[in-house]
């Protein structure tokens, strides 16, 4: 393997690490109803340094590795899918608390 190639691994792994670190930091706010402390600032910047990791490392592996697009399509939709989880609690960007609604919505408050 060339360093290319061990380069676009290390990024695919980081971009599967920071994906998977996005969906820890609001497991609990997502997942139970009530008041929660809003990390989902963290979760996105997470989400974001997996996307450039993920474009770095396609970029690196070259268009040509199968493995390397089949790896990118698996971590975009992964990202896509969080993209959509997430997405309802931004709003709450300025508030350190967030209360998650029955219907999947978000109340933000500051305690």
């Amino acid at each position: 393997m060339t360093g290319r190639g061990c380069g676009s691994v290390a990024l695919f792994v980081v971009a599967a690490l920071a994906t998977y670190l996005s969906f820890v930091f609001t497991f609990e706010m997502e997942t139970l109803d009530g008041l929660r402390e809003n990390r989902a600032d963290i979760a996105y910047f997470f989400l974001r340094a997996a996307a450039v990791a993920t474009a770095a490392a396609m970029v690196f592996a070259g268009r040509r590795s199968r493995l390397a697009v089949l790896a990118t399509a698996c971590l975009a939709v992964s990202l896509v899918w969080r993209l959509n989880t997430l997405a309802p609690a931004l709003h709450c960007g300025d508030s350190n608390s967030v209360a998650r609604n029955a219907d999947g919505t978000y109340d933000c408050y500051d305690r």
